[in-house]
């Protein structure tokens, strides 16, 4: 069943896949019990189709209960529930709630600046979140330091080749300084292609970039899209 909705979502067919989805979450949540990995999984998929329909408040009430649980039973510092949290922000950003959206990716930022590292890609990827979020406020100025600075320090290379054409840095396109950042990014994530193969990280970045992850689609819940 979830195979078949899967499809369907790729295929933009978003009622057939919303009702495929509601089917698999309601069997899960009575047979596997509402905590389970899989139970969650289903929660991210049928919010990701809730967003594609813009059903916004359906997004962030099903990930703001996958959040819950993931903290409850995997512990703040786990990877599923650091990508939940990114969901949530993310959730946030869309409707232009953006102080709620800049305190989850402060708190992500700063768990994973201890748990993961400084030059990490997740940790990388939420500071890029952050910057996205600087320059849909109109600070030109902060945006283009800090995603450089991201650039230069674990964003992964998928990220890097798709600045330029996200949606929520629409703000810095005009800017000079933006045209150069991108084609530094571009530079970089060409060098490195000489020397290894380009993956994508665990986790990716919610806005106009990358489908965020569930099962069987991506590997975790994840970026603004």
């Amino acid at each position: 069943m979830t195979g078949l909705a899967v499809t369907n979502a790729y295929e933009g067919k978003d009622a057939q896949a919303e009702s495929l989805f509601s089917q698999t979450l309601t069997i899960q949540q009575r047979v596997l019990g509402p905590e389970n990995l899989y139970t969650l999984f289903s929660m991210n998929n049928l919010a990701d189709v809730y967003a594609d329909e813009a059903k916004y408040a359906q997004v962030e009430d099903l990930n703001s209960q996958v959040l819950k649980i993931r903290s409850r039973v995997l512990g703040p510092e786990d990877p599923y529930t650091l990508a939940s949290m990114q969901d949530l922000a993310n959730d946030y950003m869309k409707v232009g709630r953006y102080a709620p959206a800049e305190a989850l990716y402060s708190q992500t930022l700063g768990i994973e600046q201890r748990v993961l590292g400084p030059e990490n890609h997740d940790t990388a990827v939420t500071k890029y979140n952050l910057d996205c979020l600087e320059a849909k406020r109109g600070n030109s100025n902060k945006a283009i330091a800090s995603i450089s600075n991201a650039s230069d320090h674990g964003l992964p290379p998928y990220v890097d080749l798709s600045i330029g054409q996200d949606t929520d840095l629409t703000s810095l396109h005009n800017d000079p300084r933006f045209a150069a950042l991108v084609a530094h990014a571009k530079q970089r994530t060409a060098a490195a292609s000489k020397s290894k193969c380009i993956l994508p990280a665990f986790s990716c970045v919610g806005h106009g970039l990358v489908p965020a992850v569930s099962l069987l689609v991506r590997t975790a819940s994840t970026p603004r899209g």
